[in-house]
């Protein structure tokens, strides 16, 4: 198998194929479940902004950033979904009965995301998920200075420690 690697722009800013696969939606998400998360959240109960965060992190796994959530909230606030009142100099979002109706003829799109939602996630599982993540990332990055050789040691070594963490979760236990 050939890897057809362009070294002249690696790292964290460079060209990634695979960001390619990435871009593609999820087939549970969908297109804009962000905005559904923060209809829902606010289904529930008025938030300021970083409550609403954190309500999404707690269904999800992870938060979503700042800098998405606030420009949909303007987004939802302009399409009359959302609206935001003043409280101890904070803005405080809360769904309107367009956002109420909103989410009702969406309902589909709202089970489809519910039920995504019930799906194990890495949280329950924190110090391996981030340590996952740590090693997609490092891989990813750093993919330029990969050839034929690297890339198979690096595959045997996955395999390899598959099958131990295999061997680890399946040990009879003592006591």
């Amino acid at each position: 198998m050939t890897h057809n690697i362009r070294k002249s722009m690696c790292g964290p800013w460079g060209y990634k194929p695979f960001m390619r696969v990435m871009e593609m939606r999820h087939p549970k998400r969908g297109s804009g479940s962000l905005k559904f998360l923060i209809l829902m959240s606010l289904q529930e109960q008025p938030r300021h902004g970083y409550g609403i965060i954190q309500a999404i992190e707690e269904k999800r796994g992870y938060a979503p950033s700042p800098g998405v959530v606030y420009p949909t909230l303007q987004l939802l606030q302009d399409q009359g979904f959302v609206n935001t009142t003043e409280q101890e100099d904070r803005k405080i979002y809360a769904l309107t009965d367009e956002g109420r109706r909103y989410l009702q003829e969406n309902s589909e799109v709202v089970d489809r995301i519910n039920a995504w939602l019930t799906q194990p996630k890495w949280n329950f599982v924190p110090g391996i998920g981030k340590r996952i993540g740590a090693l997609t990332g490092t891989i990813f990055s750093n993919y330029c200075y990969l050839d034929e050789d690297k890339i198979k040691r690096i595959e045997d070594m996955l395999d390899e420690t598959r099958k131990r963490i295999g061997e680890i979760i399946f040990e009879k236990q003592t006591g």
